[in-house]
């Protein structure tokens, strides 16, 4: 090869070599921690304790999550900042429609979303999900005993709160047990007390949170077995800057098991703080003969097992089983 066109080809292999270089400087700086730096705006459900509710105090209306704290830490590594909205009592959105903005960007995260929903399609949901939503059967203690398999729930009567949201999987077997439509927790729980019914479907941690509220949590059992237990996830909106770098950051910190337990752990107290809250609240007139149930207390079952026995011993990530198994 001549003198010239060993020029050429060193001057082309030079040029290769630099764009090498930059472009791996390019992906480093990409990839550095300090450049997920953004603010994050994180919004929830409404309605949806322990995962994610709104609570007003001194004219604020602020978020309350298990995952609240379990996030912050998980983002210990970035410099991005996570902050959830305070509105003005008389000023705040509407909270259903949090989701649909959420899509549109006006926030980045959001909690308490189930796949197979329509209400989250439009967001990008967080793999895994490292806690689950038990829904259970809750009866009055003397039902206990008969009511212990899916036989037996299309046999007796059944009732459902329209304040729970189920996914599509969840909707239709509940469907298939005809169950009542009640609009609230406490019209469910007076039908039960009354024996309008015999049992209640819906989440255990939903149901000790709200029938603790009105006295009730000593006097209802609760099903051994989950019918079917929905993930609960954390998603995101895919309008947010730098959103698969953000994804990346978040499934790594979520797949850590580190990061399921905090959230675990959180579940636990706020269960066990509300109850101890609501602790000697006087029942309504229906249930004030009612026996208490036996072995009902958080207190007991944090005795049993560190994380107490209303967290899930089986943490669902991309599915569920879709049997509905004994309980």
């Amino acid at each position: 090869m001549s003198k010239k066109g060993l020029f050429w080809v060193f001057l082309v292999a030079l040029l290769v070599n630099v764009a090498t270089i930059a472009l791996a400087q390019h992906n480093s700086m990409v990839q550095r921690i300090d450049y997920l730096s953004d603010t994050l705006l994180i919004v929830g459900r409404n309605n949806f304790p322990p995962f994610s509710d709104y609570k007003v105090s001194h004219g604020k209306v602020f978020l309350q999550s298990v995952f609240l704290k379990p996030l912050q830490k998980a983002m210990k590594n970035h410099p991005a900042k996570l902050k959830s909205p305070v509105f003005n009592y008389n000023q705040h959105p509407d909270l259903d429609s949090l989701a649909f903005q959420a899509q549109f960007g006006e926030y980045n995260l959001f909690i308490g979303a189930y796949a197979d929903t329509k209400e989250y399609k439009g967001l990008d949901l967080i793999y895994p999900a490292v806690v689950s939503n038990p829904i259970h059967i809750i009866t009055l203690p003397e039902n206990a005993a008969r009511i212990s398999d899916k036989a037996a729930l299309t046999k007796f009567r059944g009732l459902v709160v329209d304040t729970e949201i189920y996914n599509n999987f969840s909707k239709r077997k509940i469907k298939e047990l005809n169950a009542e439509h009640v609009a609230t927790p406490l019209e469910a729980y007076e039908k039960l007390f009354t024996k309008q019914v015999d049992y209640i479907i819906g989440g255990l941690y939903y149901h000790r949170i709200m029938s603790s509220q009105y006295g009730l949590d000593p006097f209802l059992s609760y099903s051994k077995k989950p019918l079917f237990k929905i993930p609960v996830f954390v998603a995101m909106s895919k309008t947010t800057p730098k959103f698969s770098l953000y994804q990346k950051a978040f499934q790594e910190a979520f797949a850590d098991p580190a990061f399921g337990n905090e959230v675990k752990k959180e579940i636990l107290q706020m269960v066990e703080d509300v109850l101890a809250q609501n602790r000697g609240i006087v029942p309504p007139a229906f249930a004030q003969a009612a026996e208490p149930a036996e072995n009902k207390t958080i207190d007991e079952e944090v005795e049993k097992q560190p994380l107490g026995h209303i967290i899930e011993q089986k943490v669902e990530e991309k599915t569920f089983d879709e049997v509905l198994e004994g309980i």
